[in-house]
């Protein structure tokens, strides 16, 4: 986010002002604390839209960077959601865009400023069917994926193995013995049923046909 708007500022000529939209109070300080240890980014007045008086005080103002949370643009019974900013040279940056950037308070956000330009960001894949941020957002302009991370070192390699188990049973009666276990604990029919469910996938492993190999988990 800090590096994109920095190039905004180096090859767009404007008086930008990015404002900076998260949905959780710890990512807002965490955000607002890397782009305040950026030399020359943020200045020591407060930048932090705490209610939605303050965000239009601070869009009128002159301020390169605003920080809020989502939860700002809520309205009640329904109204709709004043008019913060008229200005052009408005862009926001949405993070978890893949959370909470739809339905209501995104639709008050871009009621609020309607002359904006919004860009998303999500550290999460996006699986085929569900990329609902694409349809709100637009294409992608940069993707980072697990594969270019691998090839830069930064992750290691990741195997995927299936492998089905292959048990050695050793005792030739175990049909025999469970039916007598189970007389003996006289259980009723509830109990029955209770321990047929909880214990069928162990029971359906060792009683299955098929090979077995030396060196394999015994069971007795």
């Amino acid at each position: 986010m800090l590096l994109f708007a920095q190039k905004v500022l180096r090859k767009v000529p404007g008086n930008w002002t990015f404002v900076v939209v998260t949905d959780r109070k710890e990512l807002d300080d965490q955000i607002y604390k890397i782009f305040a240890s950026s030399s020359g980014v943020l200045t020591q007045q407060e930048v932090h839209a705490e209610r939605v008086v303050h965000l239009r005080q601070l869009l009128s103002e002159d301020h390169r960077y605003i920080f809020t949370l989502i939860h700002k643009f809520q309205t009640q019974g329904g109204e709709r959601h004043p008019v913060l900013s008229e200005r052009s040279d408005i862009v926001v940056i949405t993070d978890e865009a893949h959370r909470s950037q739809y339905d209501t308070l995104a639709l008050n956000m871009r009621t609020a400023l309607p002359n904006a330009a919004f860009i998303a960001f999500t550290g999460t894949p996006l699986m085929a069917g569900e990329e609902k941020t694409k349809s709100v957002f637009g294409d992608y302009v940069s993707v980072y994926d697990f594969n270019q991370s691998i090839l830069d070192r930064a992750t290691v390699p990741l195997y995927y193995e299936n492998r089905v188990p292959t048990l050695q049973l050793t005792n030739e009666n175990l049909n025999e013995d469970l039916e007598q276990i189970l007389k003996d604990a006289e259980l009723d029919e509830a109990q029955e049923a209770k321990l047929e469910h909880e214990f069928a996938r162990e029971y359906h492993l060792i009683t299955r046909e098929g090979g077995s190999k030396n060196g394999c988990e015994k069971i007795a």
